[in-house]
């Protein structure tokens, strides 16, 4: 084997810098090392820490609850996992250029890209006092990959080979693994002793070992986070003493919390929020995040296995307009499934066109009326879906509606795949393209999005081919490549109907610093925040 400092995929990503700069990002180019001077993603870097800031708190605003606090139950507890659970590596200040060991002291790569064996840090140790080792990795990921078996698609074996050595072998060689199972947290280490006393469900296990640990949570309410003093990373010491994910379901009512100090930050999509704030002379932090397509369910909708239904649908959309309407034309309409590596600009399909998506109806059999179904949409979305279905309402397809739940409930729906139609990014990333389709495309899909499989079986087996060559490329260009054929593929089979490119908006108390949020993800860590 041969030592690599491991920027894999630093080509691609230099390459594409311009779809994740947001915020105060400049034009800072990554030196040899993959690493940058300056960080894109909001303020600038911080140089270490002082130590915890006694008395000091930080009230970021969230508008749904996280029941299970365990890393590899839910997805969307990002916002928490993040803070209370590490894995082996990370991106210094969410920068995707900079790589850098995290419970990972070293780690070395085989010549074939099939063998990492990373040397894990002896003076790691679980806010409960018990050390970190190769072998809490291993209970860990032995739960973790019934609950998130994409993060393992790649991964032959992972075992402890010494007391503070891990060794992962991989199935091919793998362009993207470094995003996936070394650096996620939800793949982050858990205290092998607190699951054997209290069982993978029981949230007295969470127990990491990441900047902050739950002090307390109180459902529908929210969470205290303490900042831990004996972290075993300075380049991650936090410095806040005292952090609370504060549950608001309504995001007007979080509003007024953060104009009466009651919040300290609050993330939105909703541009009638933006314009409040910068009314208010708030300075807002844009970060780009993603598209999200309206996919059709075809197995809960049976007229969404014709293709012509289909195609007709996505002639009829001027989400132009849609943007203009509803968010100011702030987000501009999609040219791809996705704004960023493996987008493929959309065929003719996708042309506004609302007279030929009536005559393809018409030529197929069908009366706009005969077009029934309903579009989910969670808060975020609810007057987007309004104005698509007046769209289509006004065509004269009348049995097209809308229905709002909250986030939790969307979810569930989502994970269940007993939606119609519903908006969802499905974990696009720059760094791994391919996640959409490993959540959405595959047999082992945990949020079913890709419903290829109940329109045509060939083109399926197709599919899936091109998935399998994607997720064994050994080098990014064959990665990439076949991660665009895939998406060619998709689109040219309207698996979805189009939709908008999202920006997220971050507005932060003042006389909080070192706020870095995660480009297209929108995470947020709290480690890097001081109050000064």
């Amino acid at each position: 084997m041969k030592l690599r400092k491991y920027s894999i995929f630093l080509a691609l990503v230099m390459i594409l810098m311009t779809f994740a700069a947001c915020g105060n990002g400049g034009t800072d180019q990554p030196d040899p090392s993959g690493t940058v001077s300056n960080s894109t993603t909001g303020d600038a870097p911080n140089e270490g820490t002082a130590g915890i800031q006694k008395g000091t708190s930080f009230k970021y605003w969230v508008n749904y609850d996280m029941p299970s606090h365990m890393p590899w139950k839910d997805s969307r507890g990002a916002a928490l996992y993040n803070q209370l659970y590490d894995n082996l590596l990370y991106k210094y200040q969410m920068n995707q250029n900079d790589i850098r060991g995290n419970l990972a002291e070293s780690w070395k790569v085989s010549d074939d890209g099939m063998v990492w064996v990373f040397q894990i840090k002896k003076d790691a140790y679980f806010t409960s006092g018990n050390q970190v080792n190769a072998e809490a990795f291993v209970k860990t990921w032995d739960i973790t990959k019934e609950f998130q078996p994409r993060y393992f698609s790649a991964v032959k074996s992972y075992e402890a080979t010494g007391e503070f050595e891990l060794t992962i072998t991989l199935n091919n060689p793998s362009a993207t693994f470094i995003y996936d199972l070394p650096m996620q947290s939800l793949c982050g280490v858990v205290d092998p002793k607190a699951i054997e006393q209290y069982g993978s469900e029981d949230n007295k296990a969470a127990i990491g070992c990441g900047p902050y640990y739950i002090e307390s949570y109180t459902s529908g309410k929210g969470f205290v986070l303490k900042a831990n003093p004996n972290y075993h990373n300075p380049d991650k010491a936090p410095s806040i003493e005292t952090c609370e994910l504060v549950i608001i379901p309504d995001e007007n009512t979080a509003l007024i919390a953060l104009m009466n100090g009651d919040l300290d930050c609050l993330n939105t999509v909703n541009i009638e929020v933006y314009n409040n704030l910068k009314q208010k002379g708030w300075d807002v932090l844009e970060v780009e995040d993603r598209v999200n397509p309206f996919w059709f369910n075809a197995r809960e909708v049976e007229i969404f296995k014709n293709d012509a239904v289909r195609e007709a649908l996505c002639h009829m959309v001027d989400w132009e307009a849609a943007s203009q309407l509803v968010y100011d034309g702030k987000y501009p309409a999609s040219k791809s499934y996705w704004a960023g590596p493996g987008m493929v600009p959309y065929s003719d399909k996708y042309k506004y066109d609302p007279q030929l998506g009536l005559k393809i109806l018409a030529d197929a059999g069908f009366k706009p009326e005969d077009i029934k179904f309903t579009m989910l949409a969670d808060p975020d979305f609810t007057n987007l879906e309004i104005a698509i279905q007046a769209q289509l309402n006004e065509l004269g397809l009348v049995n097209v509606k809308t229905v709002t739940y909250d986030g939790a409930t969307c979810y569930g729906m989502l994970k269940g795949g007993t939606y119609e139609m519903f908006p969802c990014h499905n974990g696009y990333g720059v760094e791994s393209p391919l996640t959409p389709f490993s959540m959405g495309l595959t047999p082992q899909s945990t949020q079913r999005v890709m419903w290829l499989d109940y329109i045509n079986k060939d083109r399926y087996a197709e599919a899936m081919k091109l998935y399998e060559a994607a997720n064994t490329s050994a080098t990014n260009e064959d990665y990439l490549k076949n991660v665009e054929a895939l998406t060619s593929l998709v689109q040219d089979e309207c698996l979805a109907m189009g939709g908008v490119q999202v920006y997220r908006f971050y507005a932060v108390a003042k006389n909080i610093t070192g706020v870095h949020v995660a480009p297209i993800t929108g995470y947020m860590d709290f480690c890097y925040l001081k109050v000064k």
